[in-house]
């Protein structure tokens, strides 16, 4: 009887881990800019909202700005980022919209 086999799960390219981790912190500057903030005491994973008390118009014009700053315009219909807003989340759907984009 032959033993199962496992299969690892895919592990994302160095590549894009290295694309992550550049728009993450340029994300990061551009935030922590616009709010005051030194950008190492925002958290990847701080709530926009409730934890940096960020309001909701703000977050509308960061995500613009985003937006305009890495070319992709549809970023600005994603509500989900502005209704539980993280920087982790905000650079992953960048680095996802970048592939989709490089896909077409």
């Amino acid at each position: 009887m032959a033993s199962p086999v496992t299969v690892d799960p895919p592990q994302p390219a160095p590549d894009a881990d290295r694309r992550y981790a550049t728009v993450l912190a340029e994300i990061r500057a551009l935030y922590g800019d616009y709010l005051g903030y030194p950008p190492e005491l925002l958290g990847d994973d701080d709530a926009l909202e409730s934890d940096l008390g960020v309001e909701s118009l703000k977050q509308v014009a960061l995500l613009g700005r985003v937006a305009d700053r890495y070319g992709l315009p549809d970023l600005r219909a994603n509500t989900s980022l502005l209704t539980v807003g993280t920087l982790r989340r905000i650079a992953q759907a960048v680095v996802q919209a970048q592939g989709e984009a490089t896909a077409r």
